[in-house]
């Protein structure tokens, strides 16, 4: 006797959906908007060429090295003589320099997944649209990875506390688990592995694996690909089509809020002038916390760094890790005290729910790509984005930006594959004008979990 199970009436069963699709994919570009909207654009070309030297076509020039500065006592006449003048000085000038970046994202999808949703009836979204979309908001958390690093195109520094793990399949071929911005990667991102910024790439040259998922609360990144051969912790993680070089990639924040005299700074070198391209900073080393009295040393070394033109009205922002917003929230706990009077009969709560919205007086901008130890304070206003185009879908012939992919098989028998991709371009980078203004705080300890 045949038993009527769900099995058997599956069917003739009513199929529903939701109204919405969750995304699973979190989404970062807190940096780049803010940059954007305080900053300075100046549009520009590839290259320039002026006689037979090729040249980056976006400048910004600075002043190195003041003149007239030889102030000194001038000798009165006397019976016989009349003082003479000494020769004179002037003030050295230089240009950062940089070219444009172009950053790019693919995405294909089949006809039939196409078709499969064209219309209310056949599906809850239209997949080319959600995916034109989706793909756009990928593309900008990719370039928000670039854009808070080093200009060498590393997206995060494999921790030395980090824990790899290979083997498996499907998703979770291979594991890094512990990052410090994993937030800054993108599902199904192809990434580099090097040994050290200039270092020597992991695995062959131009060696890749394929992020597959990114889990920004436990700072793990799962590959569906094998790491190259030789990976290890210290390892930078670098996007793909960069070299690993310095000065490879975006000029990003990390570039410019530093704190050095070695290496180029946009073409200048750093050594011919001492201090004059560094970024004041405070380091804590690992040790201690951030106390109120800390805005005050921030000011007090402003003030040294830029002379009488310090104005403590400047805008700026602190930009910083929501775990140094845990940090900052101890500044309120720890002096606080519970009133037995209030509350009723109920025991008060005590716990904040938001971070705080300033720090000194300033704004606090978080953003989970930023470094967990440290805490930068950007002026917009010195900050210059060179730019080619803006963020567009690249047209593979005028007007067009869907194109067909062809099978490219080496035989006479297929033609096309019964696919379209579509993709995403920019190109620009940024100079920042007068990086002494900003400031850093670095070494910071992390909350405990947080």
């Amino acid at each position: 006797m045949a038993i009527g199970t769900e099995l058997a009436v599956q069917s003739i069963e009513l199929e529903q959906w939701v109204d919405e699709i969750a995304d699973l994919q979190q989404h970062f570009d807190k940096l780049q908007t803010r940059l954007e909207k305080g900053g300075k654009k100046k549009q520009i070309s590839n290259q320039t060429e002026r006689g037979t030297t090729q040249r980056n076509p976006f400048w910004v020039p600075i002043r190195t090295q003041g003149g007239a500065g030889n102030v000194q006592q001038f000798a009165a006449d006397t019976a016989s003589t009349v003082a003479a003048w000494p020769r004179g000085n002037a003030s050295y000038f230089q240009s950062y320099s940089a070219s444009p970046i172009r950053v790019i994202n693919v995405c294909e999808i089949s006809n039939l997944s196409q078709q499969a949703t064209d219309g209310k009836e056949r599906g809850l979204v239209k997949f080319s649209k959600e995916e034109m979309d989706k793909s756009l908001l990928a593309f900008e958390n990719g370039y928000e990875g670039i854009l808070n690093r080093d200009g060498s195109g590393t997206i995060d520094q494999i921790p030395l506390t980090a824990t790899i793990t290979t083997g498996g399949s499907g998703n979770t071929t291979a594991i890094i688990a512990g990052l410090n911005n994993a937030a800054s990667f993108v599902d199904q991102q192809n990434v580099q592995f090097f040994a050290s910024v200039g270092g020597a790439q992991r695995g062959s040259a131009g060696a890749t694996a394929t992020i597959s998922l990114v889990d920004p609360t436990t700072n793990t990144l799962n590959f569906s690909t094998a790491l190259p051969s030789g990976t290890t912790q210290g390892d930078i993680i670098v996007i793909q089509g960069s070299s690993g070089a310095a000065g490879n990639s975006i000029f990003g924040k990390d570039y410019w809020i530093n704190n050095g005299n070695t290496g180029t700074l946009a073409g200048v070198p750093r050594a011919t002038w001492p201090g004059r391209l560094s970024t004041p900073i405070i380091n804590f080393g690992g040790n201690g916390s951030i106390v109120n009295s800390t805005a005050q040393r921030v000011e007090s070394i402003r003030m040294r760094a830029l002379g009488d033109d310090y104005d403590k009205n400047e805008e700026g922002f602190w930009y910083t890790n929501p775990v140094q917003g845990v940090a900052l929230a101890d500044n309120y706990y720890n002096p606080g005290f519970t009133r037995l009077d209030e509350g009723g009969d109920r025991v008060v709560d005590t716990a904040k729910r938001n971070m705080q919205d300033t720090w000194g007086g300033r704004e606090v901008v978080y953003s989970s790509t930023a470094e967990p130890s440290r805490m930068d304070l950007i002026v917009p206003e010195t900050w210059w984005m060179g730019q080619m185009f803006a963020t567009r879908l690249h047209e593979w012939t005028p007007g067009n930006p869907i194109a067909a992919v062809p099978t490219n098989d080496g035989t006479s028998n297929t033609t096309y594959w019964d696919s379209q991709m579509f993709a995403y371009e920019r190109a620009d980078n940024w100079i920042c004008q007068d990086n002494k203004r900003a400031f850093t705080i670095q070494g910071l300890p992390v909350p405990a979990d947080a």
